[in-house]
């Protein structure tokens, strides 16, 4: 490159005297001709030409070498120089070597160069830049809310800009590399996920999706493939906002009408957020009934004047009573918790995104909804950033014949076709909440003695139990009962010969062997023969008069043995072993056979099912699980095993699973409310009762049942007038083997509606017992008026009322109900 311009001032000729001079050759008579020119330049001219001069020459040991006149650049780029660099870094790092910062993430720590994190990572360069200055040479910082796993992995690929994971880890990359906004990654996660969407991960996936294009993908995955959603075990995992929804009498057909409809339930839980400070839980905990007012808002019915709502029915009011009495007064609970404690040897910094968004910033939507039968309605919504299931049942307000308004009667007609998937509200759950326990436990025993529902001992997290109660059921109500003799968690009970025996456990100190007895008609405690070994998280059931003990723990390993106690010897022995050894497995007795289910061998959670044949003393291979439980509950309803709930390892499940002896599989079955894991399960009559457990986050006082012929779950007592427990259990049909079982309903219509409702019976009737009317004295003091014995039942919100003339209704057990209506 030559040198064109050496302007000295602004005279043309200066200009063009440096232009011949530069493009001449250096000699005198052209010097001398450009001096007479202009003699006033030659000393700037001369020195110009002296330092080209010194700029484009080379001298070594006084050689000197003449490089030309032109200013040239070397230009060599070397291949893999970069990668080579990364690599050296690398490797500097992996040997602790010239790192300058210590990060802690879920106590691993990781040595590295502030500076590559900070030219990889906008967070990590401004919070490094935050950082104050330290004498420390390796100042540690630990990082909360943070996977280590994502976080290793992108650490990695910091290094070496490679990224290498398992699909299993994908996810929780991806989620790291939003907090820490590295673009590249995100994308690439984003892109590797969208190709492997499934019903069995895209809820999850769905979860931590932030960017609109990635998020948008997995909606409409999800919209595409819900049926197949619906019954994955990530769907039943889902918390769910019900909802009855009074006024709304319109055909919610298409997807259109059912966004805008479950937008409305959003509106209103968002509202509802805003006033109560009790977050989102506090609508979750409930069924809330909602009414569509005429600006198309929804409103909590509690929240409306009773005499607007006056001639609705009694479910309504009755929610309006109870909500009232559950509203919390406010207290003053803003004030700071501080930990009081000693200062850290780090410092903690959170990443978690969630904590800096404000309210208006986290996500609300509806991402698919489906109708699943004639008045009820399902979406997948994200309520306040949270992913959840929304249930709507509609309540449509009938018209009033009499002058064409809308009316409020006391029972909306109800297809039998929703009979099946009717909300609680509707069908045989009241409003008013199961009385929980005096005293929240997990890992407890609990059975049905006497008609009561009684629990023993358990765990509280702060020491092993003494104490016992019993769950009057018509009462709803727990009283107090005799304490057991030693204090014991993880043990085994069950009823043998009328008296209820628990057995081995842990004290909180050691496996227990000894055994107690309780009298229900002493109320006392005594010593029976001790187990032949020392075991904890064991199964206990009672089969052909003997009490067996199932596999358990001793210490720190799980135990095949097992052993069969004879009330009629008084002794323990041995029998087969599981072919498994396994702890807090579920244990059932049906068909003169024993069921060992689930549990765990301490490294892994059990799906595997053993059967045990007490004729042959062997355990056979049964047909297995569709998830694998641990610390499940199990119990048996009119012929069918239902295992409920437990803990898949890694969370407690509300999942349940029934057992079908003539295909010989496992289905799903309704989930609970809460998930329970060490929970207790307990069948009265046609009844299911889960009870107590740990829920993740709590130990539970809790319980609910479920409603075996609509396949549902309930933490409201049942509806007084839908029990047949309200009748006499003497002479009360045999409904499930059980007489006076709990949970037989029957439809029912108003008397004056014009049908005609006959009760017949077989040929051999059987009499009706003396005693009856003196079983029930109260009813006929409350009813002096009624000349005609009547039997009221219900199912939904219609009664029909069964009249004899003669004053006696025969219920024995060989009678059959029959009702004919003739046409109106």
């Amino acid at each position: 490159m030559k040198l064109l311009d050496i302007r000295q001032g602004s005279q043309a000729h200066q200009d063009e005297s440096a232009s011949m001079y530069l493009n001449t050759s250096s000699n005198s008579s052209d010097i001398s001709q450009l001096v007479a020119h202009n003699s006033s330049d030659m000393s700037q001219l001369v020195a110009h030409k002296h330092s080209l001069i010194k700029k484009n020459s080379f001298s070594e040991n006084g050689a000197s070498i003449d490089l030309g006149d032109y200013e040239e650049f070397l230009e060599y780029t070397e291949e893999g120089h970069p990668s080579l660099v990364l690599t050296g870094i690398n490797s500097f790092r992996k040997q602790r070597q010239f790192c300058d910062i210590l990060l802690v993430v879920e106590d691993h720590e990781l040595a590295v160069h502030r500076a590559v994190l900070a030219a990889c990572s906008p967070y990590m360069f401004d919070f490094l830049s935050c950082l104050e200055e330290t004498a420390e040479s390796q100042p540690t910082y630990k990082l909360k809310d943070m996977s280590y796993t994502g976080f290793q992995f992108l650490v990695d690929y910091m290094y070496t800009g490679r990224l290498h994971v398992p699909l299993e880890s994908v996810p929780g990359v991806y989620a790291t590399a939003i907090v820490l906004k590295m673009d590249s990654a995100v994308r690439a996660c984003a892109n590797f996920l969208s190709t492997n969407l499934s019903p069995a991960n895209c809820l999850g996936i769905r979860r931590i999706t932030k960017d609109k294009t990635f998020k948008q993908a997995v909606d409409e995955y999800i919209r595409s493939h819900i049926s197949e959603i619906m019954n994955s075990k990530t769907f039943y995992g889902l918390q769910d906002l019900q909802v009855e929804l009074v006024g709304l009498d319109e055909n919610i057909s298409d997807e259109a009408m059912q966004r805008r409809m479950f937008s409305l339930v959003l509106d209103w839980a968002k509202n509802s957020l805003n006033d109560l400070k009790p977050k989102l839980d506090r609508l979750i905990e409930k069924v809330n009934v909602l009414y569509l007012i005429s600006d198309n808002t929804l409103r909590d019915c509690a929240d409306i004047e009773d005499k607007v709502l006056s001639g609705n029915d009694d479910v309504v009011q009755d929610y309006k009573i109870l909500t009232r009495r559950r509203t919390p007064s406010k207290k003053n609970g803003g004030q700071p918790v501080t930990n009081g404690g000693s200062a850290q040897p780090f410092k903690k910094f959170s990443l978690n995104p969630e904590e800096s968004l404000s309210k208006a910033e986290r996500e609300w939507s509806i991402v698919a909804t489906r109708k699943t039968s004639e008045n009820a309605y399902l979406a997948i919504a994200v309520l306040d950033g949270r992913l959840m299931a929304i249930t709507v049942h509609l309540r449509p307000v009938p018209i009033d014949n009499s002058n064409g308004a809308r009316a409020t009667p006391d029972s909306p007609p109800i297809a039998n076709s929703d009979r099946n998937r009717l909300s609680p509200l509707l069908r045989k759950a009241s409003i008013t909440p199961l009385t929980g326990m005096g005293t929240a436990r997990c890992a407890m025993g609990a059975v049905e003695l006497d008609g009561k529902l009684v629990v023993c001992g358990g765990y509280d997290r702060g020491e092993c139990l003494q104490t016992v109660e019993a769950f009057v059921v018509e009462d709803n109500a727990w009283k107090v009962m005799s304490p057991m003799n030693r204090a014991r968690a993880r043990f085994g009970a069950a009823v043998l010969n009328g008296c209820l025996y628990v057995c081995g456990g842990s004290d909180g100190w050691k496996d227990q062997s000894c055994v107690e007895k309780f009298d229900p008609v002493s109320h006392k405690w005594t010593y029976a023969p001790n187990m032949l070994k020392e075991r904890s998280s064991h199964g206990v059931v009672t089969l052909n008069g003997k009490l067996y003990c199932v596999g358990g723990c001793e210490g720190q390993r799980s135990i095949a043995s097992c052993e069969v106690y004879d009330p009629v010897t008084n002794k323990w022995s041995r029998i087969a072993s599981l072919n498994t050894a396994r702890s807090q497995t579920c244990v059932c007795a049906i068909n003169g056979l024993l069921f060992a289910i689930g549990g765990t061998d301490l490294w892994n959670t059990l799906n595997t099912v053993e059967v045990y044949n007490p004729e042959k003393d062997e355990w056979l291979i049964g047909s297995y699980l569709n998830i694998a439980r641990r610390g499940a509950g199990v119990g048996i309803v009119d012929g069918i095993i239902i295992v409920v709930g437990g803990s898949d390892g890694a969370q407690s499940l509300m999942s349940t699973e029934l057992y079908d002896f003539e295909s010989n599989t496992w289905t799903v079955g309704p989930s609970l409310n809460t998930p329970r894991a060490n929970m207790s399960v307990v069948t009265i009559g046609r009844r299911l009762y889960a009870v107590g457990g740990f829920s993740g986050k709590k130990f539970l006082t809790t319980i609910e049942w479920l409603d075996i012929d609509n396949m549902e779950w309930f933490g409201h007592t049942p509806r007084q007038d839908s029990e047949e427990n309200t009748r006499s259990t003497e002479g009360s049909p045999d409904v499930g083997g059980t007489a006076g079982a709990v949970g037989a309903y029957t439809v029912c219509v108003p008397q004056n509606s014009g049908a005609n409702c006959e009760v017949a019976a077989e040929e051999e009737k059987t009499p009706q017992k003396e005693t009856k009317e003196e079983e029930t004295p109260q009813e006929e003091e409350e009813t002096p008026q009624k000349e005609e014995n009547q039997c009221s039942e219900i199912v939904g919100m219609q009664e029909i009322i069964f009249t004899t003339n003669s004053g006696d209704l025969s219920t024995g057990p060989s009678s059959n109900l029959t009702v004919k209506e003739e046409a109106s």
